[in-house]
């Protein structure tokens, strides 16, 4: 045993000052002896509830004893802060730290410094909140450092406890200028997808003038080409927001906005702007005249460059309304240990926490965030920076969204390759927009007429790195066979190798907008989560023959594109089968509604219809792509005039029907 010596300074009980001093001269390994209130484990195969957890120190015997510490004991402080809103439950029999626990087929705990807390005759009940293997488990806390690491120090990976920075507790402004100081430092100096993006662009049309500090008074301002760094924020509205620009208002905010009328989102961008020793911050309700459609358009058709020039992005992810405000000084509940280290809880998985953040379901800011070269994030309880190489983690994590499934982690990635050959001019692949769209569909909308308009940054970066393409409702005409084949999201079970929907798979509902908003082969025309085949497929074999646009041809911002497809390909008439029970999405297709399911001869399986998947009735089926034995089919309603609608897709394996049963005809598709 190699003995770690640690001076404790700060104010512990009992209990809480041994066991950080016993991890400390432990080196945070496993032992075989223990002092007093440790409790290791039974050796051996035998199993019990407490096994997976590891050797435990026995801490307080219930939460009432845990709660009374933690008026005078800062680790006591912390542990109650993080298991008092627990269930009663979970809060049976004394209660264990564990620094020692294992995880599934990854094993023990290595990290030195982490451990898990949990009352012994409730180990078994305790969530682990997150699905990801080897990831941050609920009610874990961490020992961390309280300083950044020193000019060249070389910190092993699994010293966790030496190279992981604790949040502060507290954040002031100046912490603020800090962090963001020494990130922009790293992009600029480091990473070279991060250092050779131009800096020099010209304000949007108007934009927040803030002064030089909050003796200034603050103004609309109108650029007229002026070049200057500025800041932009994004932010979820949350309904109606006080004091937004209009036309009877825009004249005397030229002089000055009365910043006491201002919502709390819009008083802490303005703040962080200054603190950033920026003048300008661009915000939507202030800079775009809310009650002028003319202006609205305009100014929604240079989202791109807005978002693109700012020299960074304020994202308030936690805050769900303008009026909640997300500069919070009073984060985290910290343990003082000495002026080295500190106790702090674990914070969540980043791709886990991201999908629960009221903006990063709101439609809008997808492509507020794909534009942004740079984003500082502010979180509940911590900061983020983003740009084009990283994304980290005020508390020392950091991401790339690289070997990692999750649509968080996916559009990391993406936003990275996208940004990355924007700023180069290098022709994006068209597999990058529908990645972009699988993750745009699993966010929402307060005005559903918003959907097409709030991807028109998005497209118009798209469109520079291909300047011939050509936009129709969302997707593109050049690659449009490969477009339309889009279905409702289905819930791949981890370790399944093969995609594939098969009949007892969880799909995602999706729901028919208020009004008509795109033609049925767009994705546009449904709310809900898709996939989009074609990052999985190949084969395409039907024939496009015409996509003709009657509205919104190349027109980015148009909210209602109308147009019609003429597709060639093997099409036959069929009969939907829907599925059996009610807790199921997906049915088949044969082609006589007698037919048996069990005659594979007559038989498409991964029948999934977009709307309404529980009424069985004859449909059209045209065959878009096959590869070997594997079938993806759009499935039809015809109309009274011959066109046809679409209304769901199949995904069918080992296909055993003869493809002479199909007919090749031409059809067209509104």
């Amino acid at each position: 045993m190699s003995s770690i010596p640690v001076i404790i300074t700060g104010t512990l009980c009992e209990l809480c000052h041994q066991f950080i001093s016993n991890l400390f001269a432990f080196d945070f390994t496993k032992q075989e002896q223990y002092p007093a209130h440790w409790n290791p484990v039974t050796r051996g195969r035998e199993w019990s509830p407490e096994k997976p957890w590891g050797d435990a120190f026995h801490h307080h015997e219930t939460l009432q004893d845990l709660a009374e510490s933690a008026k005078t004991c800062g680790l006591c402080e912390v542990l109650h802060a993080d298991l008092a809103p627990m269930d009663s439950d979970l809060h049976q029999g004394w209660l264990g730290l564990y620094p020692f626990w294992s995880s599934g087929y990854i094993g023990e705990n290595k990290l030195k410094g982490f451990f898990r807390a949990g009352f012994l005759e409730s180990l078994t009940k305790m969530p682990r909140g997150t699905s990801k293997i080897g990831g941050v488990l609920l009610h874990s806390f961490r020992i961390c450092r309280r300083g950044p690491l020193k000019e060249g120090e070389d910190v092993p990976w699994l010293d966790a406890y030496r190279r992981l920075p604790a949040v502060l507790p507290t954040l002031h402004l100046s912490n603020i200028s800090q962090m963001v100081d020494h990130w922009q430092r790293g992009c600029r100096e480091v990473h070279k997808n991060c250092a050779k993006l131009v800096e020099d662009y010209e304000l949007p049309t108007r934009v927040i003038d803030v002064g030089e500090d909050d003796t200034h008074r603050i103004r609309l301002f109108e650029s007229k080409g002026k070049k200057a760094p500025y800041t932009t924020l994004s932010h979820c509205w949350g309904g109606s927001i006080p004091s937004v620009t209009t036309e009877d208002n825009k004249a005397a905010r030229y002089d000055e906005i009365d910043s006491d009328k201002l919502p709390q989102n819009f008083k802490d961008a303005i703040q962080i702007t200054r603190a950033l020793g920026i003048r300008y911050v661009w915000i939507d309700a202030l800079c775009i005249i809310q009650d002028s459609k003319a202006d609205w358009f305009r100014e929604a058709g240079k989202m791109s460059t807005v978002y693109a020039g700012a020299t960074v992005v304020i994202s308030a992810l936690d805050a769900a309304a303008s009026t909640v405000g997300f500069l919070k000084p009073e984060r985290l509940p910290t343990a003082v240990i000495n002026d080295e280290y500190a106790v702090q809880k674990r914070l969540p998985e980043l791709n886990d926490y991201l999908q629960e953040c009221p903006l990063v379901n709101r439609g809008w800011c997808m492509q507020e965030r794909l534009l942004a070269p740079r984003l500082l994030h502010f979180g509940k309880e911590q900061m983020f920076w983003e740009c084009y190489s990283e994304f980290n983690c005020e508390d020392g994590r950091m991401y790339t969204g690289d070997s990692d499934g999750h649509v968080v982690a996916e559009f990391i990635k993406n936003r990275k390759h996208i940004g990355v050959f924007a700023a180069q001019g290098t022709e994006l692949e068209w597999r990058a927009w529908y990645q972009l769209l699988e993750e745009y569909t699993t966010r929402k909308f307060t005005v559903s007429t918003d959907k097409l308009p709030a991807l028109s940054g998005a497209a118009s970066l798209f469109k520079s790195t291909r300047p011939a393409a050509t936009y129709v409702a969302g997707l593109w005409k050049e690659n449009i066979a490969q477009g339309i084949l889009w279905c409702a999201h289905y819930y791949h079970v981890p370790g399944r190798k093969v995609w594939g929907i098969s009949t007892t798979d969880k799909i995602a509902k999706l729901a028919k907008p208020p009004e008509k908003r795109a033609p049925s082969w767009s994705w546009a025309s449904v709310d809900g989560q898709l996939d989009f085949w074609t990052l999985r497929i190949g084969g395409f074999v039907v024939e496009v023959l015409d996509v003709v646009m009657s509205l919104g041809e190349n027109e980015l911002t148009e909210p209602f594109p109308e147009g019609t497809i003429k597709l060639r390909g093997l099409v036959a008439h069929m009969f939907y089968h829907a599925p059996d029970k009610s807790d199921q999405d997906v049915g088949t297709l044969t082609f006589q509604q007698l037919d048996s399911p069990s005659d594979e001869s007559t038989l498409l399986k991964g029948c999934v219809m977009d709307l309404d998947r529980h009424s069985s009735r004859f449909c059209w089926a045209i065959l878009i792509s096959r590869s070997n034995d594997d079938w993806y089919l759009l499935v039809l309603a015809k109309n009274d005039d011959g066109s046809y609608q679409r209304i769901g897709m199949v995904t069918a394996h080992n296909v055993k029907i003869d493809e002479k049963r199909f007919e090749t005809r031409e059809v067209q598709i509104v």
